[in-house]
């Protein structure tokens, strides 16, 4: 799965709901900044993925508030391939991470694909899988994740282009909205759809006013 549509890393702050030009002053319930400690953590391992090479991934509600989607995450999810699997378990063997192992599990929320209500079907993830703590943070690597809904076959393993933002000068990947909303409007998941249809207004909505002004340099 890639996403070509964003070709250039797009710098945005790490604090969700921060006030902006035209947009009223938000209020402290109303932020959504990424805690602390789950910085402090990303700030710690991702020079030692980066140095891997590999094709990697921050996913998850982390991925998402990242983006602007309101939510507070609790914990750190990293997509990767089953090669970026051996290399950044490697490169993360001073916090002792379990051997990977192929770990299947059911999701808390069921799909919604239907018109009734009683239309809902288990949803199951797949993945290559480790897990371990840094700095209190609990830390998830998926290698090759897929999803399946009830009897249905599995999908295909997630890989895309990710896109970029900046965090104490470093790039740091993260899962496109548009593949997250694709996943959350095939389960019938509107309110998450929703969110992050939200998330993609605001972080647009200065472009008309970008360009009037473009428009008016000579």
């Amino acid at each position: 799965m890639s996403d070509s549509s964003i070709k250039a890393p797009t710098p945005q702050s790490i604090y969700s709901g921060m006030a902006v030009p035209g947009r009223a002053v938000p209020r402290p319930e109303d932020i959504y900044n990424v805690p602390m400690n789950i910085v402090n953590c990303l700030v710690e391992i991702i020079p030692k993925i980066q140095a891997t090479g590999a094709w990697w991934s921050l996913g998850g509600d982390l991925s998402e508030n990242m983006l602007d989607v309101h939510l507070r995450p609790t914990e750190v999810e990293i997509l990767t391939n089953g090669e970026g699997l051996e290399k950044i378990v490697k490169a993360l063997s001073e916090y002792n991470p379990p051997p990977p192992e192929v770990r299947e599990w059911k999701l808390d929320r069921e799909a919604e694909p239907g018109l009734s209500p009683n239309d809902r079907y288990p949803v199951f993830a797949r993945s290559t899988n480790t897990q371990f703590t840094s700095k209190g943070v609990k830390i998830i690597i998926d290698a090759d994740y897929q999803m399946k809904v009830g009897e249905w076959e599995w999908g295909d393993p997630l890989f895309f282009e990710p896109v970029y933002m900046n965090l104490a000068s470093m790039q740091v990947p993260l899962t496109p909205l548009r593949i997250r909303s694709e996943i959350y409007l095939g389960l019938g998941w509107e309110d998450r759809a929703t969110n992050v249809a939200e998330a993609f207004k605001r972080s647009h909505a200065y472009l008309p006013e970008l360009v009037k002004g473009f428009g008016r340099r000579s």
